[in-house]
């Protein structure tokens, strides 16, 4: 992933994180936003959708891009969702979620359920907290 932009998620009013290539860390004090960060990342791939992270402003949104390889097998289960590379030949995903609980995912400008980008995660995306190395 080489950008991901959160709205309206919890402490988050509006940011856009570019990243790099490997691994990335996200440090910083309390209450700077690390958890709705990780959140962010967690809904945009998928995850439950609490409208209790929704801001008052009555709707979050993560937006994230992909750069993939032509050969990925992503761009396969995609296009298989009718998903379409960006001018810049990425993949955009898109997920939000309004304060009455209401989620809606999107993948290379179309809709689609949100088991559809939960199959995509698993090939993507590794999160590990702070406690993941107890047993």
């Amino acid at each position: 992933m080489t950008e991901l932009h959160i709205r309206g998620l919890g402490s988050i009013d509006d940011v856009t994180l570019e990243l790099g290539p490997g691994l990335t860390v996200v440090t910083g004090e309390t209450g700077a936003g690390k958890t709705m960060v990780v959140t962010g990342l967690t809904l945009l791939f998928g995850g439950r959708a609490d409208p209790g992270r929704v801001r008052a402003n009555g709707r979050a949104g993560v937006e994230g891009r992909l750069v993939l390889p032509p050969d990925s097998p992503i761009w396969a289960r995609a296009a298989d969702a009718g998903a379409e590379p960006d001018e810049d030949g990425s993949l955009i995903l898109a997920r939000t979620v309004s304060a009455e609980g209401r989620s809606r995912a999107h993948l290379g400008g179309r809709s689609v359920p949100v088991g559809v980008v939960a199959e995509l995660a698993e090939d993507l995306l590794a999160v590990h907290g702070q406690t993941d190395q107890l047993r």
